[in-house]
Order: C-alpha cells, then structure tokens, then sequence
C-alpha cells in the first residue's frame, strides 16, 4: 500500500521554537520525518545537535536520524542566539540525554543521499539559518528537481529582529539565503510579518500544563521561556510561534493566505 503522508526532511536549530514546530511535525500523521538535520542559530551546533536527539528522544522517535550541519555560515560567523533560547537552546528545561548518536554523514551530504534515494519529490521544513540547503543545493545540483517545497520560518516583508529590516535565519547566513531564494524550487516563506501575530497567551501555556504529566508541563515550559524575551514589548501579549508556521502549512494550508512575492536577499550590506 503506497504512503500517502508527505516526506520531509527537518532542517533546524533547536531552539525553543523549534522544538515545538518538531512535535508539531511528529504529531501529524500527513508527514514522515524522514531526518532531522541542525545547524548553528539559536545555540551552538553542539548544543542544537544534542538538543535534536535529547528532543526526539523525549517525543518517542529516537529513531529519526540526526544529522550535524555547519557551526559557521558559509561566509564569517553566526550571531547566537543564548539571549532568547538560554545557553543551551531549551530555555530552562533539563530533558533526559539520549543515547542515539548522530548520523556518520553532515547535515548537506545526507540531504542529497536522501532526496537522490527518494522514489517521489521531498519536502524541507528549514527553521534555522538556511546554510545545510545552500551548501547541498550548490555541491549538488541535481537535487534541486527532488524538491516539492521548501517550507522555511525566515525573512519579513516589513520587520526585522537582528536589524530594522532583517530577520534572523536570513541574516545569520545571508549567502545560504540568496541561494535557496533564487534556486527555483517552490518556496513557501513564513517571514516575522506573518510570525509575530501568532501569538500563544499565558493562558494557553497555562492550559496546556494543565492536561497534567511531564510532558504537558515541558511543552508549556518552552513557551514561557521564550515569551520572557517578548513579554515587555508592548506588541506582544503572548508568545510568537514563529517555526510552527512552516510545519502548520504543511498539515493545513488552508489557514494561511498565501501571495506571490519575487523575494531576493540583499548582499550588498544595505539593509
């Protein structure tokens, strides 16, 4: 019997938020995770690589592979991001270590061994700095026909957060963007102009620990680690859920209002 759910690669940087768009991603039973591949952004690439095994541990799907992308973008260094994430990346939830082990090949090189083994056209969920894609898709071509979509949290049409008008995993690797914008394959983009208002109040985090057990608890307190940052910013009543957005569309694209934009990266320094 074929299997009709949408395969996916999951390329990240956990990261609060991406831990919750991870779990949103397992819970659906329309995508198959087939690995999970991280990158510097919100933490370093030890932390984001540890947190993805200990996450998926805590989901139950140890057996998704992890992949270890760059700890640098492919020009100069990445901005951390420890400020709105914590040291390690998950706020301050301690999750049990997992004793998987990351997969033998990088982040780049297991995206091109997957989509090339792939009998049908693979969809990439990226939620962090977009440098695994640039570099897969510039050593290998070829791939880029194996692409249905890239479904990515990145960019603004109207807003910045590391600078007036730039977002952060745009603005982390800036050349990695330039090529996965202009590579040709389908793009459906979930800048902060969009993000900002999906907001999830304190009400909600208090109702989601309320289903009671660990796991309700950690889930809520992901949320309320990252709402710390925003919380004193008049705008923001709840906290953005930014990453979700990416994998939302994917279960149901219906609650989104999609529009054709031509989307380039600026790499001249103005903005």
């Amino acid at each position: 019997m074929k299997n009709n759910k949408r395969k996916v690669i999951f390329d990240c940087d956990p990261g609060l938020d991406d831990a919750l768009a991870l779990l949103l991603a397992i819970a659906s039973d329309d995508l198959e995770i087939l690995a999970v591949t991280t990158i510097a952004g919100n933490s370093t690439i030890d932390n984001t690589t540890q947190n993805a095994l200990d996450l998926l541990h805590f989901y139950g799907r140890s057996d998704i592979p992890v992949a270890r992308g760059n700890a640098n973008p492919i020009l100069g260094n990445f901005s951390i991001g420890a400020h709105v994430h914590g040291q390690r990346g998950i706020g301050s939830v301690t999750l049990t270590p997992s004793t998987a082990k990351e997969h033998p090949l990088r982040a780049h090189d297991l995206i091109r061994k997957l989509l090339m083994e792939s009998d049908e056209k693979v969809t990439i969920i990226a939620t962090g700095p977009f440098t695994n894609i640039g570099l897969a898709i510039s050593l290998y071509p070829e791939i880029i026909d194996k692409i249905e979509l890239i479904s990515m949290m990145g960019g603004s049409l109207n807003v910045g957060n590391i600078g007036a008008a730039t977002e952060a995993n745009a603005g982390n690797d800036p050349e990695a963007t330039h090529i996965l914008l202009s590579c040709g394959v389908p793009i459906a983009m979930f800048g902060l102009h969009l993000t900002y208002a999906t907001q999830i109040y304190p009400e909600d985090m208090d109702r989601i620990e309320s289903i009671g057990g660990e796991f309700a608890k950690t889930i809520a307190d992901f949320n309320r680690f990252h709402f710390q940052f925003y919380k004193n910013d008049l705008n923001f009543e709840g906290d953005p859920s930014h990453d979700s957005c990416a994998v939302a569309y994917l279960i149901n694209p219906t609650i989104f209002t999609m529009k054709e934009y031509n989307v380039v990266m600026d790499l001249d320094g103005k903005y």
